[in-house]
């Protein structure tokens, strides 16, 4: 785990930023401006990821929780 729960990458060891899917709330697009969440547009793959860090590598962990709990935090910033 990263920094307040923010899983780390896999790869690179940077703290993952929450991916949200969908179509975003002027909060969700000034959090993602902000670099707090990740926009990621309406079309979700079968095998999405979940998280993504600064070096671009995305991944997932399978914690619905974690991750609906951080995209909350990033949005209410």
């Amino acid at each position: 785990m990263g920094v307040s729960g923010v899983p780390r990458c896999p790869e690179c060891g940077e703290p993952g930023r929450p991916i949200l899917y969908g179509l975003p709330t002027r909060r969700a697009q000034e959090a993602a401006a902000a670099g707090r969440v990740s926009l990621a547009g309406c079309m979700m793959p079968p095998e999405h990821d979940e998280w993504v860090c600064a070096g671009g590598h995305g991944w997932r962990t399978g914690d619905q929780e974690q991750l609906a709990a951080a995209i909350r935090s990033a949005i209410d910033g």
